[in-house]
């Protein structure tokens, strides 16, 4: 049977307080570097001039603020054990708080659809879906999306399950997937689904 000195519990008490004090500082960069981020991308977006691209017809990313950025941890050789594996994307899906705050940044900086700045009407999109390996939180790789325009989030939506499908049962590269969302993924649709509607 052990037995715990008084100075082995005043050790683990030590130990312990320090423990919930590097939580809590851990805790506070992460807000600090959250915000930090949000603040640089909105600071970015003002700058470029990020009134987004859209109009009625096109739902298309401001590729000068926010290009696209893939996941540089995953590969064609690792996909069978990311993206290919079922519930893999709830894993590194950045939380809503995040997202939010992101779009709102982005709404109030210009990238919007004729000044419409209700957050209920854009889905803050993966430029290149977590599906086919895109960054999760980088800014660059997350877009207002408009919801209502003929070529809004919801055939986007249609096409990721395309390309990741075509991907994980080896009937295209990843880097081809990748490079759909990259340039444009309205042509895209048109090669890999069909007519638009």
């Amino acid at each position: 049977m052990l037995k715990y000195s008084k100075s082995s519990n005043k050790t683990n008490l030590h130990k312990s307080i320090w423990e919930n004090e590097l939580r809590r500082k851990t805790s506070r960069v992460s807000a600090i570097l959250t915000s930090g981020i949000l603040i640089v991308a909105t600071v970015g977006l003002a700058a470029c001039g990020a009134a987004g691209p859209y109009n009625e017809n096109s739902g298309l990313p401001n590729t000068k603020v926010t290009p696209g950025l893939v996941n540089p941890a995953v590969t064609q050789a690792n996909i069978g054990s990311n993206i290919c594996v079922i519930g893999w994307t709830a894993t590194v899906r950045p939380p809503v708080s995040y997202t939010n705050a992101l779009k709102y940044s982005q709404l109030h900086s210009g990238y919007n659809l004729d000044g419409d700045t209700n957050m209920k009407n854009y889905e803050e999109d993966h430029i290149v879906p977590l599906e086919v390996g895109g960054h999760p939180s980088d800014p660059r790789n997350l877009f207002p999306e408009p919801r209502n325009i003929g070529m809004g989030s919801y055939l986007k939506d249609q096409l990721e399950n395309q390309m990741h499908h075509l991907v994980c049962t080896g009937k295209i590269t990843l880097k081809i997937a990748q490079a759909v969302f990259l340039t444009n993924w309205e042509k895209g649709y048109r090669k890999y689904i069909g007519n638009l509607p």
